[in-house]
């Protein structure tokens, strides 16, 4: 499914992600809504996949879905991929915050054909073992660490503070080598105790900049 595909998917896009408590930027609702194609005559007759909910229950309502909406909100099977394709959205963004102009540049192509896939893969997985109880306190975190920082996204329960996975890059200098980025995630699964490789882009000889286009050590 390419992007487009994808974002007009409209409501059923906004309001799963609403279903979990996830903070959406405002932009990207508003520019979901306007690609929100007209039901069919067909589509209206199907069996309904949503059901009736009170607005009021949830606190970011509002604010994430200003357009009338009828009070639905989308509960199927389907809103766990919606999901996933958000927090992967929303790793692909942070990664390149992270990496900065000099970076990014040289690295995005094969981050993108290498990394997010497996990234995404890895995602599914971890969220499918979460209980119905956890997705409403599940957060992305907004902050990817600079300098020398591993830390690219986290994934984590809003009401216990607990991480549930860690997307990370770290830095290596094989002998001789040069200089490499290894992409990896740790995850609630194994309480954290292995580091889990997604792939490794080689950046060059010289030193990179530091992360979020900081200085050089």
């Amino acid at each position: 499914m390419n992007v487009l595909q994808w974002m007009k998917r409209g409501l059923v896009i906004s309001s799963a992600l609403l279903s979990i408590g996830l903070c959406v930027p405002t932009d990207f609702v508003r520019d979901v809504h306007a690609e929100q194609p007209d039901k069919t005559q067909d589509e209206k007759t199907e069996n309904p996949l949503i059901y009736k909910v009170n607005q009021e229950s949830y606190e970011l309502f509002h604010e994430v879905l200003p357009s009338k909406t009828d009070d639905y909100i989308h509960r199927n099977a389907s809103s766990a991929d919606l999901i996933n394709h958000f927090i992967v959205k929303q790793a692909h963004e942070q990664s390149m915050r992270k990496f900065g102009d000099t970076i990014s540049g040289k690295i995005s192509n094969p981050f993108e054909e290498s990394i997010l896939p497996l990234l995404q893969t890895v995602i599914r997985e971890t969220t499918k073992t979460l209980p119905e109880e956890e997705w409403a306190h599940l957060k992305v975190s907004t902050n990817p660490a600079g300098g020398l920082g591993e830390k690219i996204l986290h994934l984590y329960n809003e009401e216990n503070g607990k991480d549930i996975f860690r997307f990370h890059v770290r830095r290596d200098q094989p002998p001789k080598q040069g200089y490499y980025f290894n992409f990896h995630y740790h995850t609630y699964l194994d309480h954290y105790e292995n580091h889990h490789n997604l792939g490794t882009i080689y950046w060059g000889k010289d030193m990179p900049p530091r992360w979020n286009g900081e200085d050089r050590v």
